[in-house]
């Protein structure tokens, strides 16, 4: 895993883009074995199969080969947080948006909401825990998300994308700008008007590549309709969540 090719993005907060971050021979593997799945958690947006963090399914698959074993085992864990939150600070040391909470804590079993089969579940009592929650998706023709921002417990979101769309497929991830400015973190609507944002960037998926952004109260962003017939859409959706609303002050 790498995290050393990044491209930043000129939009209204902090969004890298890490080229190669997983090699072809992993994104074909896990591919392969997310389409190869006979029944997943749920389906969502109109065309997303989610294999989600906390359901039995989801152990079953991470523990169904040594290489997505050891992929899951990177992904989850404090040192993979912690490298994240540096290269947003590194590459944006001006964001408008900090965070009040003070994270000491990780946890590697905690879990969050998933809309599909309703897991949640904080393991610990400890104050400001964060914990990755995570889905393995597959996407057919149809699927689409429209402009919003996460829930209020995330702080950093990702996604991790293992094959390559062209711009006739559709499915570019969305970056938008609010064009209201509040002057609090929580007067920002979880669900914009369309005429209260501006699309600033598309980003198309490709084969390996890693997109992080800090999950602002503007942090609005969306899923272009998928169109192709022929292909699927298949990624990773991880977030860095606490086990509390995160504070975000300007």
């Amino acid at each position: 895993m790498k995290l050393k090719k990044v491209q930043t993005i000129d939009s209204s907060y902090p969004v890298l883009i890490f080229d190669d971050f997983i090699d072809k021979n992993l994104c074909g593997h896990l591919k392969k074995s997310i389409i190869a799945e006979k029944t997943y958690d749920d389906f969502v947006m109109s065309g997303r199969n989610r294999i989600n963090k906390g359901s039995n399914r989801f152990e079953k698959f991470i523990n169904s080969s040594y290489k997505i074993k050891n992929f899951y085992k990177m992904l989850n864990s404090f040192s993979f947080y912690k490298k994240c939150e540096k290269m947003i600070n590194t590459h944006y040391p001006e964001s408008k948006w900090t965070i009040k909470n003070k994270i000491k804590n990780f946890s590697k079993i905690n879990y969050g909401l998933q809309k599909g089969s309703k897991l949640t579940h904080s393991f610990s009592k400890l104050k400001n825990v964060i914990n990755l929650d995570v889905d393995f998706s597959v996407s057919k023709k149809g699927y689409f998300r429209s402009v919003h921002r996460d829930r209020e417990t995330r702080v950093i979101n990702f996604l991790i994308y293992l094959n390559s769309l062209n711009s006739k497929d559709g499915g570019a991830f969305k970056i938008y700008k609010s064009k209201k400015n509040y002057k609090s973190a929580h007067k920002y609507p979880r669900f914009p008007s369309s005429k209260d944002v501006k699309l600033e960037k598309k980003i198309l998926p490709k084969q390996g590549q890693l997109i992080i952004f800090q999950s602002t109260p503007d942090s609005y962003h969306a899923a272009e309709k998928f169109v192709s017939k022929n292909k699927k859409r298949v990624f990773l959706y991880g977030s860095f969540s606490l086990n509390k609303k995160v504070i975000w002050k300007k």
